[in-house]
């Protein structure tokens, strides 16, 4: 009785499930304390604008306020108010987004983040390199005169894919009334990514 290892490599590309986008929401003015308040004001008119798209509240989140209060040198006071959001959104969904926050005075884009299920895409890639694995196992067992009796252990690994896309901070001066229209970019909003899959199995051999 032997023992066979044997190694496959391959790639797969997978599609975004979702995305995230990250957005900030800024403004500056002389000192006043009422510069919070309108800028939370903004928020909610924000997911108010996103629901006419069937976006839930749940998919925006709050992920931080910075308030910084300068003093100049002559004396002057100012505020500057900066709330950070994250939108999660469906593909379907991603160009309402878009075209809601490009239809929003101070509302920054900074970031889009696609979100992978990897681990599921995995499933059956590694159940491809097993085949793999095994059908060439057979044909070195059988060209060394043996044949597979067992596997005695299979490992596997995967790469995650970069899911971070810098949107440059893009921004609009103005508000428009009515819905905000879709943003149509002519092709459809999505992603896919290389998946890379490493197996390696030990396969037992005998007469």
């Amino acid at each position: 009785m032997g023992m066979l290892r044997i190694t496959v490599d391959d790639t797969i590309r997978i599609s975004a499930t979702s995305a995230r986008v990250h957005v900030s929401i800024k403004g500056q003015s002389s000192f006043s304390g009422a510069l919070g308040a309108r800028k939370a004001s903004e928020v909610r008119e924000l997911v108010t604008a996103l629901t006419k798209h069937e976006i839930s509240e749940d998919a925006v989140e709050v992920r931080g306020v910075r308030i910084e209060n300068n003093q100049g040198r002559l004396g002057t006071k100012s505020q500057q108010v900066t709330i950070s959001l994250t939108i999660s959104a469906t593909p379907e969904q991603l160009p309402a987004v878009l075209g809601v926050l490009a239809d929003r005075s101070g509302a920054s884009t900074n970031r889009l983040e696609w979100v992978y299920d990897e681990f599921e895409a995995t499933i059956e890639a590694t159940a491809e390199a097993m085949r793999k694995a095994r059908r060439k196992a057979e044909v070195v067992a059988a060209a060394a005169g043996q044949r597979i009796t067992g596997i005695s252990q299979v490992t596997d690994t995967w790469s995650r894919p970069v899911t971070n896309l810098n949107m440059g901070g893009a921004t609009r001066g103005s508000v428009s009334s009515g819905p905000a229209p879709e943003l149509d970019l002519g092709v459809e909003l999505n992603a896919t990514a290389e998946l890379s899959i490493h197996l390696s199995a030990d396969f037992e051999m005998g007469e």
